[in-house]
């Protein structure tokens, strides 16, 4: 993504300048539509993008930390099942391998960082990149942006409403620790394969 946006965007004002000079556009509109044309793509087009790798990444860490719990239960014999346990999400298969299996996934170097990645796809899916309006979720907000400071920020996308900003370095960055820490945790367990699909 970091090398496919700067090539369409130079696509994009190679064409705003062939429609200006074809249609013989004054100055003045085609600056109009070189900044937004700018706009769009250093701002919405990025913030979109790691919007949505955000919210991928967080979908195959919960389906398949879900759907290697349930692996492991079956093939260690228990009759509890992750939807057993009470909570949601990665905690509540991290709480049920835990518990029932004693694999302590959240004893993982990368656990916190799984964690950041569900806070900002949370923010991102139910509060549209937005602060919030509680104390908590401007809380969680600001710890993140802290923690993260290269490449989290609080910017003005719209123009007016402050919003979550993110690199699609950091994106890259939770993979990788995706990556590591499902490897540990594969390994732990005793399977050959990280990169195995598994079923619920």
């Amino acid at each position: 993504m970091n090398d496919g946006i700067p090539a369409v965007e130079e696509k994009e004002h190679r064409y705003l300048e062939q429609l200006a000079n074809e249609g013989d556009w004054e100055y003045g509109e085609y600056a109009v539509e070189r900044d937004i044309l700018n706009q769009k793509f250093h701002s919405w087009v990025p913030t979109f993008a790691a919007y949505s790798a955000t919210v991928l990444l967080h979908s195959i860490v919960e389906t398949q930390l879900d759907a290697f719990a349930e692996h492991i239960g079956k093939k260690q014999g228990s009759k509890l099942r992750v939807k057993h346990i009470a909570g949601n999400g990665v905690e509540r298969s991290a709480t049920f391998l835990d518990r029932v299996l004693s694999i302590e996934v959240k004893t993982d170097s990368a656990w916190s960082r799984v964690q950041d990645l569900q806070s900002l796809r949370n923010i991102i899916v139910h509060r549209g990149g937005k602060r919030g309006q509680s104390s908590e979720h401007q809380n969680e907000v600001d710890r993140l942006v802290k923690r993260y400071s290269q490449a989290l920020e609080i910017r003005k996308i719209d123009g007016l409403h402050d919003q979550i900003w993110m690199s699609m370095n950091l994106c890259r960055d939770f993979a990788l620790d995706v990556d590591g820490f499902f490897e540990r945790l594969f390994k732990t367990a005793g399977l050959p394969n990280r990169h195995l699909q598994l079923d619920g």
